[in-house]
C-alpha cells in the first residue's frame, strides 16, 4: 500500500518537475526579450536626454529672442514679431513633448528591470527547485523498503512530506519578502540616486555632492538588511564563535525588535559541539523567541543554558499569556511550531518538555546528548 502511494508521488512529482522546466525555459525566454527591449529603450533615452538638452538651449534661445523683438518691437514688422512668438511656442511644444516622451522612457525602463528581476527570482527559485524535485526522486527510487522502515504510516508519510514543502515554502516567502521590502526596494533607489548624480555632475557639484552622501547612506542601509538576512538565514557566527556568543548577539537583537527583556545565564564550562547539535539548539531557542515575540505578550524571557557531561539542557521561560499545548496540537495548525521542534529534537535524540497555561506563562525544557568535539 504505502509503495504504491509512493510510486504515484513519484509520477506526481516527475510531471511537476517537467511543468517546472517549461515555466523556467518560459521565464528565460520572456528575460531575453525583456533585455533585447531594455537595451532600446536605454538606447533610446540617451539619445533623447541629448536631445532634450538641445532643445532646451534652443528654446532659451527663441525666448530671448521674444524678448528682444517684443522689447524693441518697433524695428520690427508685424511678420517678425509673429513669427519669433511663433518659434518660440514651437519649440517650447517640442521640448515639453520630448520631456515627456523621457518620462515614459524612464518609466519602462524601470518597470523592465522590476520583471527582469522578477523573472529572474522566478527562474532561480525553478531551477532550485528541479534540482530538490530530482533529490526526492532520485531517493525514493533508490530503495522503497527503506523509506517503509522509517515511517509507520501512509499518513505519516504524507504529513511529514507536506510539512517540509510547507516549510520550505514558507522559508522562501519570507526571504523572498524580506528581499524585496528591503534590499531591492534600496539598490531600485540606489540605481535612480546614481543617475541623478551622473546628471548633476557637470550642472550642480554641491547637490551632486549631496546626492552622494545620501546614495552612500542608501548603500550602507541595504548592506545591513543584507547581512540580516544572511543572520537570519545562517548566522556565521555559529561556526566563527560557538553558540553562546551568537544567542548574545541574538538576544540584543531580539530585544530591539520586539521590546521584551532578555536575561541569559550559562552554567558549566561550554564545550566545541557538533555542528548539527550547535544548529538544532539555536534554531529551538530561536523557535520559542519568536513564539513569545508572536503569541505570548510578554515582558521578559529567561534563558538558561547547561553544559553537562554527556547534555545540554536549556530551559526558556517567559512571563507571557501561555496557552494549552493539547488544543494548539489539536487545532492542527502548529502555530507554535510545536512539532516542528519536536521533530527536530526527535532527529538528535533529545528530549522536549512544555509547562504552560493559560495565564500562567511558558516554560520549554530540552535536552540534548552531546559528544564534544576534539
Amino acid at each position: 500500500m504505502i509503495d504504491t502511494v509512493i510510486k504515484k508521488t513519484m509520477g506526481a512529482i516527475e510531471e511537476s518537475k517537467n511543468q517546472i522546466y517549461e515555466i523556467a525555459e518560459g521565464a528565460q525566454k520572456e528575460m531575453l526579450k525583456l533585455k533585447q527591449e531594455l537595451t532600446q529603450v536605454h538606447q533610446e533615452a540617451c539619445e533623447l536626454v541629448d536631445k532634450v538638452d538641445e532643445l532646451e538651449r534652443v528654446y532659451r534661445k527663441s525666448r530671448n529672442h521674444l524678448a528682444h523683438v517684443s522689447k524693441n518691437f518697433r524695428n520690427y514688422s508685424e511678420e517678425d514679431i509673429k513669427r519669433a512668438y511663433e518659434d518660440a511656442n514651437n519649440h517650447q511644444i517640442e521640448l515639453m513633448l520630448s520631456r515627456e516622451k523621457e518620462q515614459r522612457l524612464r518609466l519602462r525602463r524601470d518597470e523592465l528591470q522590476i520583471r527582469l528581476k522578477n523573472l529572474g527570482d522566478t527562474v532561480s527559485k525553478a531551477e532550485t527547485f528541479i534540482t530538490q524535485v530530482g533529490a526526492v526522486l532520485g531517493y525514493l527510487t533508490g530503495d522503497l523498503a527503506n523509506i517503509s522502515d522509517f515511517l509507520e504510516t501512509a499518513q505519516q508519510k504524507q504529513m511529514m512530506g507536506i510539512r517540509v514543502i510547507q516549510s520550505q515554502e514558507e522559508e522562501r516567502k519570507r526571504v523572498a519578502r524580506e528581499i524585496h521590502d528591503g534590499p531591492a526596494q534600496l539598490l531600485a533607489n540606489v540605481v535612480l540616486r546614481s543617475e541623478i548624480c551622473e546628471r548633476l555632475l557637470d550642472r550642480d557639484i554641491e547637490q551632486a555632492r549631496k546626492e552622494l552622501h545620501e546614495l552612500k547612506d542608501a548603500v550602507r542601509s541595504s548592506l545591513a538588511e543584507v547581512r540580516k538576512i544572511i543572520f537570519d538565514l545562517r548566522p556565521m557566527a555559529l561556526d566563527d564563535l560557538g553558540l553562546i556568543p551568537t544567542l548574545r548577539k541574538y538576544l540584543i537583537q531580539f530585544e530591539e525588535r520586539n521590546g521584551v527583556a532578555t536575561d541569559m545565564k550559562v552554567y558549566g564550562k561550554e564545550e566545541k559541539l557538533e555542528s548539527a547539535v550547535v544548529i538544532a539548539a539555536f534554531r529551538l531557542i530561536q523557535e520559542c523567541l519568536n513564539n513569545t515575540a508572536k503569541h505570548a505578550y510578554a515582558k521578559n524571557v529567561n534563558l538558561k543554558i547547561e553544559f553537562r557531561k554527556d547534555k545540554l539542557a536549556m530551559i526558556i521561560a517567559d512571563d507571557g499569556m501561555g496557552f494549552k499545548v493539547e488544543e494548539a496540537l489539536r487545532a492542527g495548525t502548529d502555530s507554535f511550531g510545536i512539532i516542528g521542534m519536536r521533530e527536530r529534537i526527535d532527529l538528535l535524540q533529545g528530549t522536549m518538555e512544555y509547562d504552560t497555561d493559560v495565564g500562567k506563562g511558558t516554560k520549554v525544557y530540552f535536552q540534548i546528548p552531546i559528544h564534544p568535539v576534539e
